[in-house]
């Protein structure tokens, strides 16, 4: 067999091989995070959030039609096809590999050189097959698998034009990366590299400043790319457009139409003009931007459906203006990189820089200006510039400053070096070619979502000198070692082929550092992000992927000297396989196979049916939506329950999309007219005291804040006059007899209802989505229930956490008395009798049991069930239900699982034993006091065996852990069980010694 046609069939095995590997670990539904809204979005090509991904959604709906009118099985088909694009890219990963190693061979190779090849292409892809990062985007309906897809095809094709100089290639490659722009600008990066091939290909004469200028000219067409088409085209039609239609009268669309036929006729003419003159060059750039362009435009997608006005209709890109807003990402807001702020600044001023419009009735009106803020402390790469909540304290900490204290030049490069690069990309790194010490996120503490070797005497020099690490490292299946030897064999790979092969060096230098660092640099990421990003840097791996198949080829070179040519190659097959792709797959297998996971859509099930009938859920972003979203697009789950999401109601468009029946879904009673919210108007609401000594009635307060009048407004520093909030003591009169009508209360239960609802507004200004809410709660009368989701910010809740009540996943809105004395906070409410029906009746938790691995968002959602089933089961004792509360631990404690993953777990659990104790189980009471107590007791051990300095860093889990074992102690010594309270005595009391020796 010839070595292109084993090649090729080895590439097509590998393929398979793949496919096999992500189809028996592929998640069979909806899993969390942004999957649930491509779903929905692919299932009837609505448009998702900012910047969009409209070929990912159209490749995805082809997807869904394989569901054959399932829609309980659209997940399925849509998370298949990732499979598909991730068994590619491992396809053309392996003929990567093959096409540089080829390069270190004659020509005509021997068998040996032959297989060598193939060996190094065959372990370098499947390492990257089992790689942590990769294998987890390659099993749901994400676009990261699409996106490593392109960017495995654009690097193969540059190698395949550089084989074979037709520059047909070059245009292949060009329409490959404008398709690419419509599932993720990611594989953008690829470009420089790209430049970097042409100018070793080219260039007679190669050296250090030809390749620099190589890649910085790359660079240079990434950026034309990324800002000179992606964005300024789209704003350069937008100005077309506002002059067709502001100042000659046009329709709307007309001038953004002519701009492309004007565009369209250079281009051709350019075209021309390069093939009469034979100006070759300008000819390539100009068909290249053609092909550029034809796959660009599969963003005629997202304009043409945001005309159609679907349900997910996220910014409303329906004309050019807000589609250049959209592909900008506006409501990312902006992040210094070269010269800014630092975290501890003060405003100074603000300057004006430019104008923003809106789409009128029949032309576009300004919506206001765009400004940018100017501050008293500024330093060149500004890389500690976030003052947003918790950021400030967060850089502190890290860079020991102390309050007050500004950071310098040498901080601020040392919170780059060691947080953005060492914590926000090396440990990602390290994760998929090291080990990974759990799948707990880290936040740059010791024992969660650290790097690991696997070996004890190099991880105790990061991690402590202790022999004996806790289960919150060792029982998590995210404990992956692998002892460095993935890692090793890429660095060897690296230093045998820059021996070998500099120029192959650099390219894929090039590649690894635009893909990983150069990310880092360009987000300038703040601290305590939502979740692990690693993501984002999946293609870098990739780039170490294919040093690890030239790692074989370093191992056998070694062994050539004492064995021959066959027997070096075969061993050094089966030690590199065994060093990275088996060990990788071994130990990666438990946390990556979700084949029985359902957990997301469970959640989204129970959330809905925690509502009653037509009711209204304000919820969050991601996890609190997407996959609510998911259950009523997709598979027509509770459409009745209108979702409102918080984020998004703070947008004009998406306030006009709630007054539109959706499904079986009523509109939302708001009362304002459009011109009322629309964009520009209204969306900053400041508190200035009016000196209001009562309570304000909330109908009264809205008519203010809408009002047009002068003199309900006040002037801003600008001259204009705007509304403003005069106080933030609010009521809401009540009439109990329109409570009974519409079932919110029982009838027998009228003597509770309060007269009227009082509160404190919690927020110093109120913004578009504060004032949508004012106008639903005025003017929905208690016929819909209004229900807040349950894991929101307490400023989300604008004040009435008193009056909301749990009934399931939700907090319902009750104008209830309090009992005088009553201090319970939102956590402790619970509309009980109802919420015991649901969770008998309505709520299923067996997913959470089923799944032999559950990911760290559905360990949130199972232990957040926990503790509502816990306050439940409690509110049922209080009222002297013991039954009922005792058949909620029966359903609880069979259907959600009680593993421990971190100190924070045992809270509920410690809640639980207690009202098994209650309830009298005193034997389930002990058993579950034992587990408790062995984790607590491994956990706390081990963070005794640290330094003082590292006690400190975990100082929140000691204060935790101790409070849930002097709780442990005290319940114990209630129960039958006199030997575990002594032991738990005994061990409260000396680790109680320990901790005050050691931290004072």
């Amino acid at each position: 067999m010839t070595y292109q046609r084993l090649n090729k069939l080895t590439g097509f095995i590998l393929f398979g091989l793949a496919s096999l590997v992500y189809w028996l670990t592929m998640e069979p539904t909806l899993s969390f995070w942004d999957a649930g809204e491509f779903l929905a979005a692919s299932n009837k090509l609505e448009v998702g959030h900012q910047p969009g991904a409209p070929l990912y959604l159209m490749i995805g709906r082809m997807f869904s039609l394989l569901a054959m009118g399932d829609t309980s099985k659209v997940a399925y088909w849509i998370n298949f096809s990732s499979v598909i694009f991730s068994a590619a890219t491992i396809m053309f990963l392996f003929w990567t590999i093959t096409a540089l190693a080829t390069k270190l061979y004659p020509k005509e190779k021997s068998n040996t050189q032959t297989f060598a090849v193939i060996a190094a292409g065959t372990i370098g892809a499947l390492a990257y097959t089992f790689s942590d990062t990769f294998w987890f985007s390659a099993v749901e309906a994400e676009v990261y698998a699409l996106s490593a897809l392109f960017t495995a095809i654009v690097f193969w094709a540059i190698l395949k034009w550089e084989n074979e100089p037709d520059n047909r290639w070059l245009v292949f490659i060009a329409f490959m990366i404008g398709l690419s722009i419509g599932v993720h600008l990611l594989s953008l990066l690829a470009i420089p590299t790209i430049a970097l091939v042409y100018y070793f290909k080219t260039s007679a004469h190669t050296g250090f400043t030809g390749t620099l200028k190589a890649f910085l000219f790359g660079c240079l067409l990434l950026g034309i790319v990324q800002f000179g088409i992606v964005q300024y085209l789209v704003l350069a039609a937008a100005k077309s457009d506002l002059f067709f239609v502001n100042t000659l009268g046009y329709g709307f669309g007309t001038g953004a139409f002519a701009f492309i036929l004007l565009l369209a006729a250079i281009i051709a003419y350019g075209i021309y003009h390069s093939v009469r003159y034979h100006k070759y060059q300008l000819n390539l750039a100009l068909v290249c931007l053609t092909a550029v362009l034809f796959g660009f435009s599969s963003y005629f997608m997202i304009i043409i459906r945001a005309n159609a006005k679907p349900n997910i209709n996220l910014s409303n890109p329906d004309n050019p203006f807000s589609l250049y807003s959209y592909l900008g990402r506006i409501n990312y807001g902006d992040t210094p990189l070269l010269y800014g702020r630092t975290f501890d600044t003060q405003q100074t001023g603000i300057k004006e820089t430019g104008t923003e419009y809106r789409k009128g009735a029949k032309q576009y009106e300004e919506s206001g200006k765009t400004y940018k803020a100017t501050y008293d402390k500024n330093m060149l790469f500004p890389r500690m510039h976030s003052n947003k909540g918790s950021h400030p304290a967060f850089y502190r900490q890290w860079a020991g400053l102390r309050e007050g204290e500004t950071p310098g030049f040498v901080q601020n490069l040392d919170f780059f070096s060691t947080y953005q690069v060492g914590f926000m990309y090396m440990r990602y790194f390290l994760w998929n070619f090291s080990g990974r010490q759990n799948d707990i996120q880290g936040q740059g503490n010791l024992k969660e979502g650290n790097w690991i070797t696997g070996i004890k005497p190099l991880d105790a020099l990061r991690l402590g000198k202790q022999s004996v690490l806790p289960p919150s490292i060792t029982a998590n299946k995210g404990n992956n070692a692998f002892y460095g030897m993935p890692l090793l064999l890429g660095i060897a790979g690296i230093i045998y082929l820059y021996r070998k092969n500099k120029q192959i060096t650099i390219v894929l230098s090039a590649l690894f550092f635009c893909t990983g660092l150069a990310i880092i640099l360009y987000l300038n990421q703040d601290p305590l992000q939502v979740r692990e990003r690693d993501y984002a840097y999946v293609s870098s791996f990739y780039a170490f992927a294919i040093f690890i198949g030239f790692g074989v080829l370093a191992v056998k070179e070694a062994l050539k000297r004492i064995a021959g040519p066959k027997l070096s190659l075969a061993i050094a097959g089966i030690v590199s396989m065994l060093m990275a792709p088996a060990i990788m797959g071994v130990q990666g297998w438990d946390d990556h196979d979700r084949s029985d996971k359902e957990t997301a859509l469970q959640f989204a099930k129970n959330y809905l049916n925690s509502c009653a009938a037509n009711a209204i859920l304000f919820t969050n972003a991601d996890n609190d939506t997407y996959p609510l979203w998911y259950a009523q697009e997709v598979e027509g789950i509770r459409t009745d329950v209108r979702v409102v999401n918080l984020q998004f109601l703070a947008d004009a468009d998406y306030i006009n999309q709630m007054k539109k029946q959706a499904y079986r879904s009523a509109p939302l009673p708001i009362a304002m007219e459009a011109d009322k919210y629309q964009k520009g108007v209204r969306d900053y609401l400041p508190y200035i005291d009016y000196g209001f000594k009562d309570s304000v009635e909330l109908k009264d307060l809205l008519a203010v804040l809408t009002s047009d009048n002068k003199e309900d407004k006040v002037e801003m520093q600008g001259g204009s006059f705007e509304n403003f909030l005069p106080t933030q003591k609010l009521k809401l009169s009540i009439d109990p007899d329109q409570l009974i009508r519409t079932n919110t209360i029982a009838a027998k239960d009228k003597g509770r209802i309060a007269t009227q609802m009082e509160w404190n507004f919690n927020k110093d200004f109120a913004g578009k989505a504060d004032l949508a809410i004012f106008d639903i709660l005025v003017h929905n009368n208690w016929e819909r229930p209004v229900y807040f989701g349950s894991s929101l910010s307490a400023d989300t809740y604008v004040g009435l956490d008193k009056y909301l009540y749990l009934e399931g996943h939700a907090y319902r809105l009750l104008p209830l008395k309090r009992e005088v004395g009553d201090k319970r906070d939102k956590t402790e409410l619970a509309n009980t009798d109802v919420m015991y029906r649901n969770t008998m009746h309505k709520l299923n938790f067996s997913a959470f049991r089923k799944a032999s691995y559950l990911d760290p968002e559905s360990r949130r959602v199972a232990h957040d069930t926990w503790a509502f089933q816990n306050t439940l089961a409690t509110n049922l004792m209080r009222e002297g239900k013991n039954e009922q509360a005792g058949e909620i631990m029966t359903k609880s404690l069979k259907e959600l699982p009680l593993k421990l993953y971190s100190i924070q777990d045992t809270l509920n659990r410690l809640e639980t034993i207690n009202i098994l104790y209650g309830l009298n189980d005193k034997t389930k009471a002990a058993q579950l006091t034992r587990q408790t107590f062995s984790f607590l007791d491994q956990e706390l051990t081990y963070i005794a065996s640290l330094e003082p300095r590292l006690q400190m860093a975990s100082l929140n889990d000691i204060q935790l852990g101790m409070y849930v074992l002097g709780n442990l102690d005290e319940l114990t010594s209630k129960g039958d069980a006199p030997d575990l309270n002594l032991q738990v005595k005994k061990r409260f009391k000396e680790l109680e010694d320990t901790f005050t020796r050691s931290l004072g």
